[in-house]
């Protein structure tokens, strides 16, 4: 089946507020849930796609669920840093709240565009190559508090998902 867009709060009216944000940004929210068995029992009726959550649910946190959804799914946490700095897993992306419509709309946008097939471009040099995947690095610990290894690491993850090269991984980030 399709790659799906969840958005998981034990909070309805934050449910609410994310999906109307994602709608003006363009971008259709497929489910809202409450429950980590809610999303575990969404995510197995898809090949892949997005969560974007709260630190916890009705039943669980995110440290539990992010363990027993697919490893086809990405997962942007929204939350206080206090709550974003508890999670230490390289599949997280992390933003702060309050969070700004045009912060959730990139990054969803980016990670939608990460899940794409490798259509093919120009050979690059290797050292340009190279600069690429730093300037994204940098993105991404800038954005999404990760790590040095933790923003390598997703790209690499991503780049073994999608057989998409990882300067290619890079250029998307950075677009």
């Amino acid at each position: 089946m399709k790659n799906k867009v969840i958005v998981a709060f034990k909070n309805d009216k934050i449910s609410n507020t994310i999906i109307k944000m994602l709608k003006a940004g363009g971008i259709t929210a497929d489910v809202k849930c409450r429950s980590g068995a809610e999303v575990k029992k969404q995510a197995s009726y898809c090949s892949g796609g997005i969560l974007i959550c709260g630190y916890s649910l009705t039943d669980t946190s995110i440290v539990s669920l992010i363990e027993d959804i697919p490893e086809s799914f990405s997962v942007i946490l929204i939350g206080s840093y206090s709550q974003i700095d508890l999670c230490e897993s390289e599949r997280v992306f992390k933003l702060a709240a309050p969070l700004s419509k045009s912060d959730l709309v990139y990054s969803v946008t980016m990670l939608m565009n990460m899940d794409l097939k490798y259509t093919g471009s120009e050979h690059m040099r290797d050292s340009s190559e190279a600069a690429l995947i730093e300037e994204a690095k940098r993105l991404l610990i800038d954005k999404y508090n990760m790590s040095e290894q933790q923003a390598h690491r997703y790209m690499q993850k991503k780049s073994m998902n999608t057989g998409i090269k990882l300067s290619e991984i890079a250029k998307i980030i950075l677009n």
